[in-house]
């Protein structure tokens, strides 16, 4: 084995992840600027809304379960309480009792919307596709003067296509973090590495998502865009872990991270194709 060849190839493959990493930085930073001065301004609103609108249905819809549940574990907790004024101790435990039911509730509230955050990243996604495939379509046409003649059939299957990458990129991204999380409950020395591995997998699926827009475009195929991903690992890494650390910040979040993510990852893969051209040349 010719060693120098080795090292050679090493160097030029971190060489070339670097520079995707760089490029997917710069056009996710970019992308804000880029939205508001191309009249694209409204794409950081919809999703507040459309969040809005989720978090008041989501709980409307579980309203009636969690005070039976609520109601039911109020019970459960109740303290035994002697004669009124028995006691300072009975006092308190009246006291406790009184404000249980009211405690639970907002509890199990929290709990209810902290799982609504967990999961408003991939179903934002799901529900933003036509407005993110719009944007990324729209970017790309800004960028390079091609355009593409709008179809509603086109439009709607490319929203199709970007909801099922974001459902199944949930799925597996899901059985990812099972399967490291059981690895570290068995092995609990692993817990640094496998914080840092799942921040990792979030950030693949979340600049696959974002990425495929543009593939989707070229009429690639699911299995030919996992290999265009990979070998485009740093801007998808760059534009999903900036997409997953901006969606952390509460209600700036859903407003500007999904489509600062669709717009960035279109500025980053027209100047990868420009490199690519480059090359070839």
């Amino acid at each position: 084995m010719d060693l120098g060849r080795v090292a050679f190839a090493g160097s030029a493959s971190l060489g070339i992840m670097l520079h995707d990493l760089r490029i997917g930085l710069s056009g996710f930073l970019r992308a804000f600027g880029f939205a508001l001065r191309h009249g694209m301004g409204w794409m950081f609103i919809a999703p507040t809304v459309l969040f809005a609108l989720l978090v008041y249905l989501f709980f409307q819809a579980v309203q009636g379960p969690v005070n039976e549940l609520s109601a039911w574990l109020a019970a459960w907790l109740e303290l035994p309480v002697g004669p009124a004024g028995a006691s300072l101790w009975s006092d308190l435990k009246a006291f406790l009792n009184g404000a249980r039911e009211l405690f639970v509730l907002i509890l199990l509230k929290v709990a209810v919307l902290y799982v609504l955050f967990k999961v408003n990243k991939y179903l934002l996604l799901i529900l933003l596709s036509p407005m993110l495939a719009y944007a990324s379509e729209r970017t790309e046409e800004l960028l390079t003067g091609r355009s593409h003649p709008f179809s509603m059939t086109q439009l709607v299957k490319d929203a199709l296509r970007g909801a099922l990458i974001a459902l199944r990129n949930g799925f597996v991204e899901l059985g990812l973090t099972v399967g490291i999380w059981l690895a570290t409950l068995f092995v609990p020395v692993l817990s640094p590495i496998s914080f840092v591995l799942l921040f990792l997998v979030s950030a693949y699926f979340y600049g696959f998502s974002m990425v495929d827009y543009v593939f989707e475009r070229r009429r690639m195929r699911i299995g030919e865009t996992v290999r265009a991903v990979n070998d485009r690992m740093g801007i998808v890494l760059a534009n999903g872990a900036l997409f997953s650390l901006l969606m952390k910040v509460p209600f700036f979040g859903v407003m500007f991270a999904p489509a600062m993510a669709a717009i960035g990852a279109s500025i980053a893969m027209v100047e990868d194709r420009a490199r690519e051209q480059v090359v070839r040349r």
